[in-house]
């Protein structure tokens, strides 16, 4: 998961000036190449009125800033145009390797750029202009081998992460201009074709790359899947790595639409019209009989991870559709708010969304709207920046940054790690690179013995584990937690960045990283890092799959660089990171997809869909061998909507044990368990236990070593499976247990990982702070803390025959944490507020009666009581103390057992319940105990308490006067 942290960067595209060609040049486009520096001076052989209606009609008729941006599909390289110029971007190190400036009577004959669009594989880009010409534009190298410009570290500069690579050696060179005489209202890039809807008339063209040769043209009247053909076509874009695209039509209306040449089309001669049956597709959004005009979707982005297809609409609303189970079958799964958060009043023009892009791992889809802060949400719809608690209005007017007054274009950069932003002012030269934080809560279903999890920034991670912590059991103030801060070695990142994997031990005392190539790991207690000593040894290999640890073991999935094997190998903790130390070797016929541990069992799953289990030996003699393996192809449909596995064996009470697996599968969670054949073969039996998970955390109870829990976040909430892999548990109908016995929380923060032992879910929250004097943003993650004790003992308490006792069981782990009463409080109140209007009482049904039985088997039972009340309405006492006990026998209970502070408390209530001269009396009572107690503090509290009681003091005196006070 992503968050916004530091400040953003400014990214400035240089201003270009007009030059005029010189003899013998082409006078279409003028190639400046390539530059990092623009040197241009104005031409002289212009007279100053043409200079000027040039400047007046081109360069200043709507701003001489960006005007669009777009990046490749790697997100290495991006394209940046002003209205005459091209600007070519590498990612790492930053900054412009090629820029063409276009001539003054270009600018007249074509207009000025409008948008730029990539082909899929970088070697070609597309400008259009408000003329509706086509501009096509190579990239390709300049010559020389290798970089153009190589950065090397020295002993006064080290470089930055990813800078060892170098500028790479590209240079933008202009192809040929194609004029579309019906105008152009999108477009995107294919493989071997532009796809280009036009205005008048609305048609569809497939243009080459290669120029204009064999185009291919469709009326939009000619479409017979469409439910309207009178329209045309608004936005378009394109399924990664496929020819799928996705149509907004100008009646709201989202269409995905596949083509597919028949005989006629692939042997035509050019420019020939398609009859339309090459062109099929089904409407997914909008309704036959019409719509809203607000929910009319301009702009869609679709991710493959996930199966999710967003549209942005013309109110202000994102649509996420989920593909169904069968082909060609889109249906809708959640709406993201935008409108019902961050103060902003709906129903503005200007809530129009302008610009989608998910990552590249599909758990973060960036929004971008004409004059709201851009926002990030996680793949089912949690908001990950800027909070909904922000007041972005307010900052808005607070801040000076163009970008959160607006966007027209964002996309994430090269390693998820840079938030890419133009603002909407289309008269800056600036947009914005917003720096995130990636975070790995997944590591926590390895099955660790201290909860833990992983904060990605460009040059560092940030851990937490409860390995590394003080005892602060006494308090759940989330500043008590404690994130180490481990830069990562610069001699490594600057050739590897980014971090594509992280692992920490199960104990937290060792990290492991692998970046683009080579792996490197960390010792926690010693803060030194192990790296390989032989660069060409690091940069042979890169991991897949992932990294896990066995004991001082370090298991990666590898595929080597040149030979293209795939391997997994065991690594020596103590032992150099070298080729010849590695202690064990296993190869496969296809690539490592995930790997997973638990005790002595591996689990490996490959892009073949095949499932491999293998038993490790020991710590001091590791012997990989192999279990079983069995194909998942009933369960997956595709190895790239896996992303997660994990095993772990329960043993049962009769001595046997089962091996559980569980699965995370395009957002569906699955339970898997091996069943062994008489001839040999595995056969895993299966059941789905719910969907629409962004992670999920397997967890050891507190209290059973035996007793495992499941919880699963869904973007909104937490649900939790309660001893799902305990003693008996893979015997149960798994079908009515996953429907039946969960429960599931509110959480108003991203959770990072399940603190069982002290009743905690540990997680982020953006925020956001203005820096003065420059009135700048700066983000922050903030380190949030939700108790969930209460939430399982009204569980068990309402849902279970033996609630009471089990809740018992449960409770009495937790009872000596400074926080347990606080617990107590949250349940006893929780519950109060949800049957005190219907007023049940008793009857059966009525939780209250069962939780106040359950409280009086602790110690804190009549401070809960007391703390409930005094911070709920008086007009729920009536109610708290029929089921209770009257407060004042509660009262006396608290003097019998020498409780006076809770006693004091009681007194309050006695005060609002009863008349004046029966509180003085019971107050007389306790501060006579109080006294004999020696407990002057509380003395003066019941002193202060007569005295507010009677400001004439007369009440003061009689009970002074009543007490009979001793000298000692």
């Amino acid at each position: 998961m992503y968050w916004a942290t530091g400040s953003a960067r400014v990214l400035a595209v240089e201003p270009s000036l007009l030059k005029l060609p010189s003899e013998g040049e082409d006078e279409e486009l003028e190639l400046v190449l390539p530059v990092i520096s623009s040197g241009q001076d104005m031409s002289s052989e212009i007279d100053a009125n043409s200079q000027n209606a040039i400047l007046s009609r081109v360069v200043k008729g709507a701003g001489s800033g960006i005007v669009d941006m777009a990046r490749n599909e790697q997100g290495s390289l991006w394209a940046t145009i002003t209205r005459e110029s091209i600007q070519l971007w590498v990612h790492r190190p930053v900054g412009v390797i090629s820029k063409v400036t276009r001539t003054p009577k270009s600018l007249l004959d074509h207009g000025a750029n409008h948008r730029v669009v990539w082909k899929p594989d970088s070697t070609m880009l597309v400008v259009v202009t408000e003329q509706g010409f086509l501009h096509i534009y190579k990239i390709a190298p300049q010559g020389n081998d290798g970089a153009s410009y190589q950065l090397t570290n020295s002993k006064s500069y080290a470089l930055g992460p990813g800078e060892g690579v170098g500028f790479p050696d590209l240079t933008i060179k202009f192809k040929m201009t194609i004029k579309m005489d019906a105008g152009v209202a999108s477009l995107i890039g294919l493989d071997s074709d532009i796809v280009v809807a036009t205005v008048n008339p609305p048609a569809v063209q497939l243009i080459p790359w290669v120029g204009k040769v064999d185009v291919k043209t469709c009326l939009i009247r000619h479409m017979n899947f469409l439910l309207d053909k009178t329209v045309m076509i608004v936005s378009m874009s394109r399924f990664p790595k496929s020819t799928t695209q996705t149509w907004c039509m100008s009646d709201g209306k989202a269409y995905i639409v596949y083509y597919t040449p028949n005989v006629t089309e692939a042997g035509s001669p050019s420019s020939v019209s398609s009859n339309g049956d090459s062109w099929y597709g089904f409407c997914f959004h909008g309704n036959p009989e019409g719509f809203d005009r607000q929910d009319a979707g301009v702009v869609a982005a679709s991710n493959p991870e996930y199966s999710l297809l967003a549209i942005g609409t013309r109110g202000g609303d994102v649509r996420i559709f989920k593909s169904g189970e069968h082909a060609g079958q889109w249906v809708f799964s959640h709406k993201l708010a935008l409108k019902e958060s961050q103060g902003y009043a709906a129903g503005n023009p200007s809530d129009r969304i302008v610009s989608l892009a998910w990552n590249s791992d599909g758990s973060a889809l960036a929004v971008g709207q004409e004059s709201r802060c851009p926002s990030v949400w996680s793949v089912y719809g949690r908001r990950l920046f800027p909070s909904a608690s922000h007041d972005i209005p307010a900052l808005q007017k607070a801040t000076e940054d163009p970008y959160l007054q607006g966007s027209r274009a964002l996309f994430w950069s090269a390693g998820n790690m840079d938030l890419i932003v133009l603002s909407s002012d289309d008269s800056s030269s600036n947009f914005y690179a917003i720096p995130c934080a990636k975070a790995l809560p997944s590591v926590q279903n390895h099955l660790s013995s201290a909860p833990q999890c992983l904060l990605h920034l460009n040059d560092r991670l940030l851990v937490y584990t409860e390995g590394h912590r003080q005892d602060v059991s006494s308090t759940i103030n989330p500043d008590t937690f404690v994130w180490n801060n481990v830069m990562v070695p610069p001699v490594y990142l600057s050739d590897n960045w980014p971090i594509r994997y992280s692992c920490l031990s199960p104990d937290g005392h060792f990290l492991a990283i692998a970046g683009r190539r080579g792996l490197a790991h960390y010792n926690l207690h010693s803060c030194r890092w192990r790296l390989f000593g032989n660069w060409q040894q690091e940069q042979s290999f890169r991991c897949q799959g992932g990294l896990a640890w066995f004991k001082n073991i370090l298991i990666v999935g590898c595929e080597t660089t040149e030979e293209k094997r795939f391997e997994l190998r065991l690594y020596q903790r103590e032992n150099n990171l070298d080729n010849n130390d590695v202690i064990f070797t296993e190869q496969f016929e296809s690539r490592i997809a995930h790997i997973s541990v638990w005790r002595s069992s591996l689990l490996v799953y490959t892009a073949n869909n095949t499932l491999y289990c293998y038993s490790l030996g020991t710590a001091k003699r590791i012997d990989l061998q192999l279990v079983w393996k069995t194909s998942l192809q009933d369960i997956v449909e595709s190895p790239a909507l896996l992303k997660s596995v994990s095993i772990l064996t329960a043993d049962g009470n009769d001595g046997t044990s089962a091996t559980h697996i569980t699965l995370l599968v395009d957002g569906k969670i699955y339970f898997l368990r091996p069943e062994f054949l008489s001839d040999g073969n595995v056969r895993l039996s299966f059941r789905q236990i719910t969907d629409k998970v962004e992670y999920y955390w397997i967890t050891r109870s507190a209290h059973d070593a035996n007793d495992f829990s499941l919880w699963a976040f869904n973007g909104k909430t937490l649900k939790m499976w309660w001893n799902v892999f305990g003693p008996g548990g893979s015997e149960r109908n798994l079908a009515n247990f996953a429907k039946h016995n969960f429960l599931e929380m509110d959480i108003d923060f991203y959770p990072l990982a399940i603190l069982p032992e002290r009743g905690i879910v540990l997680g982020l929250e953006p925020e956001i702070a203005v820096h003065k004097p420059k009135s700048l943003a700066m983000f922050k993650m903030a380190t949030k803390t939700h108790l969930f004790l209460q939430t399982i003992l009204r569980h068990l308490l309402t849902h279970n025959v033996d609630g009471e006792w089990e809740a018992y069981e449960f409770a009495k782990y937790y009872q000596d944490l400074g926080y347990f009463g606080h617990a107590l409080e949250i349940l006893l109140h929780n519950v109060l507020e949800d049957e005190a209007e219907s007023g049940i009482g008793f009857e059966e049904g009525a939780v209250l009666p069962r939780v106040v039985s359950f409280l009086q088997q602790f110690p804190h039972y009549l401070d809960v009581i007391v703390s409930c009340a005094r911070k709920t309405e008086v007009a729920l006492w009536e109610y708290l103390f029929s089921i209770v006990g009257a407060p004042k026998d509660l009262f006396e209970q608290c003097l019998a057992a020498d409780q006076l502070k809770t006693a004091t408390s009681y007194l309050l209530i006695l005060h609002t319940l009863e008349p004046l001269h029966t509180t003085s009396q019971d107050t007389v009572r306790l501060l006579e105990k109080t006294l004999q107690a020696q407990d002057f503090e509380l003395c003066k509290e019941l002193v202060r308490f007569l005295n507010s009681i009677d400001s004439t003091g007369a009440t003061l005196q009689q009970a002074l006067s009543m007490v009979s006070v001793t000298n000692t």
